[in-house]
């Protein structure tokens, strides 16, 4: 579940369809598609499918477990209903994001960095860029913190977070993250994040120490 709000709607994502897999220790598949709820300023509720994505995350040099490992990650979105795009629960035309990652791994601690361009197929294309941790502090737990930006023409925003992934058990694990805008785009105002999500691994797929190429994502937080 992802819910952001701001002083003009309130935008929920339930349930929250987020599939990946690995193929072989460098490859892993991805696709996600949401189901939306937009609550609007004059409490009016539209329903209906969000965007999906699909992408391809190739890690070209390193693993993971190793000091140092870069990965380019390009990601599709695109509408799966045209009545989503007309009640103005998703965004018309496609998306393509081309990010690259660099994660530096040292001691018990995780430090990435990414940058990347995202084409917009109706609207002007923008740049993103974010640093990341993340690390252990109990055997069952991560904590998470993330610092992400998108710069459109000349107006750059940026988004807070912090979260963790709670081990329930050897098959399922709790995601958590919460988020808050510090610099907003023009005259959006403020936003607030939250996610909360349940990921299930298939059997011998992962493990929730260093399992190269299935580590589970940490939640991602973006804007729409």
């Amino acid at each position: 579940m992802l819910t952001e709000k701001t002083h003009a709607q309130k935008h929920v994502e339930v349930p929250r369809v987020d599939l990946n897999y690995g193929v072989g220790r460098r490859i892993q598949l991805k696709f996600e598609m949401p189901w939306v709820a937009l609550q609007h300023e004059e409490q009016r509720t539209e329903t209906g499918a969000g965007k999906a994505t699909v992408g391809v995350k190739w890690r070209f040099i390193g693993q993971e477990g190793e000091r140092i490992a870069w990965s380019i990650y390009p990601q599709l979105d695109f509408n799966m209903a045209h009545s989503s795009v007309t009640r103005g629960i998703a965004e018309e035309g496609r998306q393509l994001l081309l990010p690259t990652e660099i994660t530096v791994e040292m001691f018990h601690l995780e430090i990435n960095g990414e940058v990347g361009r995202n084409l917009v197929e109706n609207g002007p294309d923008t740049w993103i860029f974010g640093v990341s941790t993340e690390g252990h502090v109990l055997p069952r737990l991560e904590l998470l913190a993330e610092l992400h930006g998108e710069r459109v023409t000349d107006s750059t925003g940026l988004i807070t977070v912090g979260g963790g992934r709670l081990k329930l058990t050897s098959k399922m694990i709790l995601l958590m993250a919460i988020g808050h805008s510090v610099r907003s785009q023009l005259d959006e105002g403020p936003r607030t994040y939250a996610y909360a999500g349940l990921q299930l691994n298939l059997p011998r797929q992962f493990t929730f120490e260093r399992d190269v190429g299935r580590r589970p994502a940490a939640p991602e937080i973006r804007r729409r």
